[in-house]
């Protein structure tokens, strides 16, 4: 009986089956489809094509751009970062930044073809050809250094010192000098690519995400986009005054004589702020200078001769250096995250759009996008995607001056201290802390005194951002695309994911004699226990602290809530160390395998 009244169940049910099933086959394949999110582009020579690196789809996309069509489009490895061309454009690459390896491709006739890849070292980002295509320059963002890779070989052939942070290089027009900006040290060097020593070293005082680098056309000046810390507590008022952060220029002299400090200029209007300065780039006369801001969704137009570089202090704010004048300057608004930019000739910028998973021609002499370059992804965004377009959309602050993103850059940290209300006062600040895995390492705060990452977020939003209270719905958007911040592959560990021995030896330590154990445990190494670490209070309503998780500690420094220690081994050194938290004293030996250790995890 019961076979039976099954069996005309599902006779009576088949044709929903199949139906559905269709459907979700069709479903299947529309979640599977990955968003392209271009996150560099570069134009080749004549102007006609171009290749974007996809962050989320691990691919590259050769388009027309003429036509607007995809050409082509390849797998590449993991969270592609960047990409460039050769002057011939026959080669190209692909930095792979979760892979620690490039992507080597040839292009001919409209064809894009994958003909191997190259290990390079921890989280490749910025990439450059040498003159002769033979040699590729990377930016290893996680190493602090610039590798140079043979083409032929495919091995890295030395290494330039570059912390912290290396993002975006330049190369100049004769190829004799390359430039590297550093977006946590505020740093920009400049190699001579002949003899691989440093020229100069420009530290742009207080400035942090340094995430756009260009050389002028003739060589003569190395333009960098950056944000501005101004040291101030991050109220109303203090956002209001161009008091708190602004987004700048740093102008650098290619070739000085001497030390020389950077000219300047603050890209910011009052009651109008420009949000994550993100990429530079001049047309090949130099009649123009284009500067795209993430943040506020839009690209800066602007007559480079006219261009108010200032010694000294940039000033707060553009409009009272120069006059507003669409001739002289203008910004255009393009919608979701645009990203890198380069000109496809002298009146034609080519931008790559991250959540617009397109690449924008915008016509830079009559102010205009006149085409969108679709690479494909979802119809519609997940809750995940909206919650990414929330973290990194500068509008929904006051003046729209910075996002999520400004402080946690792209979900991780960018190194420095902030004076919020994230305690609940002023007058403490507190280093920015990774949002790497942020989703399940709660309570929140230095104190540990949010709960709930719900709570947190609305927080931030209105108390830091001082932007509008966010729906039910936003504030669950943000906390889905957070749980998706993960840490990247450990540098640190052996191939097959192992200890090595150094390392053994320092876990033995962290769960025995040194007792880290008691505070850092548990896969993300941190507790939902608050504790008393023996600092001293620190000016806020509260005393006691949640342990930091130690996951990716390597790449967080400088340590503890004030960043008073620069090193792994000056925090163990002095105000962390074992023996004034209930542990053993560690000789040098000791404290040198534990570090190993922290470093593994």
């Amino acid at each position: 009986m019961y076979k039976r009244s099954w069996l005309l169940f599902a006779l009576v049910l088949t044709p929903f089956f199949l139906v559905g099933e269709a459907d979700l086959r069709s479903e299947s394949k529309a979640r599977i489809e990955p968003h392209r999110s271009p996150i560099d582009v570069a134009v080749l020579p004549g102007g006609k094509q171009a290749l974007t690196a996809n962050h989320t789809s691990d691919s590259a996309s050769l388009i027309d751009l003429n036509d607007g069509k995809l050409l082509a489009e390849v797998a590449c490895e993991r969270k592609p970062s960047a990409v460039a061309c050769s002057r011939d454009g026959r080669r190209a690459a692909i930095s792979n930044l979760w892979s620690g390896s490039v992507t080597l491709l040839e292009i001919d006739a409209g064809k894009l073809k994958a003909i191997g890849t190259a290990a390079v070292g921890d989280q490749p980002r910025g990439l450059a050809f040498a003159p002769n295509g033979e040699t590729l320059y990377v930016a290893l963002a996680g190493a602090g250094e610039v590798a140079l890779l043979d083409w032929k070989t495919r091995k890295v052939q030395s290494h330039w010192p570059a912390p912290t942070e290396p993002r975006r290089l330049s190369l100049s027009p004769n190829g004799q000098m390359l430039a590297v900006t550093c977006a946590r040290s505020g740093e920009v060097r400049c190699f001579d690519t002949t003899t691989g020593k440093q020229l100069w070293e420009q530290k742009i005082h207080d400035a942090f995400n340094l995430h756009g680098l260009t050389f002028a056309p003739d060589g003569k000046d190395v333009i960098s986009a950056y944000v501005h810390h101004r040291h101030n507590p991050i109220t109303k008022r203090l956002i209001s005054e161009g008091w708190a952060l602004n987004s700048r220029l740093a102008h650098c002299n290619a070739t000085p004589k001497q030390y020389e400090e950077p000219k300047q200029i603050g890209l910011d209007i009052r009651g109008k702020a420009v949000g994550d300065p993100s990429a530079v780039a001049f047309s090949a006369r130099g009649e123009w200078m284009v500067v795209t801001a993430g943040g506020t969704q839009e690209i800066l137009l602007f007559r480079a001769e006219t261009v108010p570089w200032m010694s000294g202090d940039a000033g707060d704010f553009l409009d009272s250096l120069l006059q507003i004048d669409e001739k002289k300057y203008r910004r255009l608004a393009l919608g979701g995250r645009p990203l890198a930019v380069q000109f496809a000739d002298d009146d034609l910028a080519v931008v790559a759009n991250y959540l617009l998973d397109s690449v924008q021609v915008v016509d830079v002499k009559a102010g205009k996008v006149v085409r969108q370059i679709a690479l494909g992804g979802p119809e519609k965004p997940s809750i995940e995607r909206q919650g990414e377009a929330i973290f990194y959309d500068a509008r929904r602050s006051h003046h729209q001056w910075f996002s999520c993103h400004t402080c946690h850059a792209d979900g991780h940290t960018n190194g420095r201290a902030y004076d919020t209300l994230n305690d609940d006062s002023y007058g403490n600040p507190k280093m920015t802390p990774t949002l790497r895995g942020v989703a399940r390492t709660g309570p929140y705060t230095w104190h540990g005194w949010q709960d709930k990452l719900d709570d947190a977020v609305e927080k931030s939003l209105t108390d830091t951002l001082f932007g509008p209270k966010p729906t039910a719905e936003e504030v669950k958007a943000v906390v889905a695309f957070l749980a998706t911040l993960d840490h990247p592959p450990n540098p640190h560990r052996q191939p097959d994911g192992s200890l090595t021995k150094a390392a053994e030896r320092g876990k033995e330590l962290f769960n025995g004699k040194a007792r880290c154990s008691r505070c850092h445990h548990g896969d993300d190494y941190t507790s939902k226990t608050n504790r008393d670490v023996k600092l001293e209070p620190d000016g806020s309503p509260f005393e006691l602290w949640n342990p930091p998780s130690l996951r990716g500690v390597y790449d967080r420094g400088p340590y503890l809530h004030d960043g008073r220690a620069e090193s792994l081994d000056e925090l163990l050194r002095l105000p962390h160390s074992a023996e004034k938290l209930g542990g053993e004293n560690l000789t040098a030996v000791e404290r040198k395998d534990l570090i190993e250790f922290l470093k593994s995890l």
